[in-house]
């Protein structure tokens, strides 16, 4: 019988630390996150949609208040995304404005 591994989450500054599994930008994404008073609720973890750049570690999901989520959403949508969500403001896929696509209402996803 095999055991089961378990992990502990770590918080934002020791998550500003570790070097590896994500680009730059998101690590980037991740951290100015963190300084807004962010949260982050989702990388590879989750359910997410079939061929979502979560489950190939492109992507971060991030919620907290709705001011922070809304500055979040502007600076990010200066970085060059390849998908950015926020139903409250609107949509971004490959540098295109796509509108609101609905299930991101509470929380701000951002992918590279």
């Amino acid at each position: 019988m095999t055991a089961n591994p378990t992990f502990d989450s770590i918080s934002i500054d020791q998550l500003d630390c570790v070097g590896g599994g994500f680009g730059a930008q998101l690590n980037s994404a991740m951290s100015r996150a963190g300084e807004l008073g962010l949260r982050i609720t989702a990388t590879t973890n989750g359910k997410h949609a079939p061929h979502s750049y979560h489950y190939i570690g492109r992507a971060v999901d991030v919620a907290g208040a709705p001011g922070a989520m809304r500055q979040f959403y502007r600076e990010m949508s200066h970085t060059n995304p390849t998908e950015l969500f926020y139903d409250p403001m609107g949509g971004m896929k490959h540098g295109h404005n796509v509108g609101a696509i609905g299930g991101h209402g509470t929380h701000v996803h951002v992918a590279y």
